[in-house]
């Protein structure tokens, strides 16, 4: 379970065939309760991470052209830092993209009778500074959490190259 093509069913990210299978047993009339579906998205829920796992070792293989035999720790160092690399790119990003939410052109609007100083208090006093925006520090810490994790795998399996 989790191999091929995931869904959204309205927030619940579940693999298609999963899916599938509720609703041919909803319309076999296997499944005749509302509780009986909910208890399928609870296990659904649950194994979000393992069935997650499934679908992105079998990706992880079919990219790399590696097979679980020939699988090195050499090779699963080399995509951890790959994967390192994009996400905290990404995060990057992310964190420059907002940093233009901040910038003098979109403080536009604030303070329009007052001098530069007056806009950029009225637009910090309206959306707060940019270093203490939630939203910024979340993507910070994100970057240095996936640094650490990176790092600390790497860590772990660099002795059996």
């Amino acid at each position: 379970m989790g191999l091929g093509e995931w869904v959204d069913l309205s927030g619940l990210i579940a693999p298609k065939t999963e899916i599938d299978n509720l609703l041919n047993r909803i319309e076999s009339g296997e499944i005749t309760r509302l509780q009986e579906i909910n208890e399928v998205f609870a296990e659904l829920h649950a194994n979000y991470y393992v069935n997650e796992w499934t679908w992105a070792w079998d990706k992880i293989l079919s990219f790399y052209q590696l097979t679980p035999d020939t699988i090195t720790a050499a090779d699963v160092i080399r995509i951890v830092k790959k994967w390192e690399e994009s996400v905290v790119s990404l995060d990057e990003m992310i964190y420059s993209d907002a940093r233009k939410e901040f910038s003098l052109s979109f403080k536009t609007g604030f303070g329009a009778d007052g001098n530069i100083q007056e806009k950029a208090l009225d637009f910090e006093y309206v959306r707060g500074a940019f270093d203490k925006n939630p939203f910024v520090i979340t993507t910070l810490k994100h970057i240095e959490v996936k640094k650490a994790l990176g790092a600390e795998l790497i860590e772990r399996i660099s002795h059996l190259r």
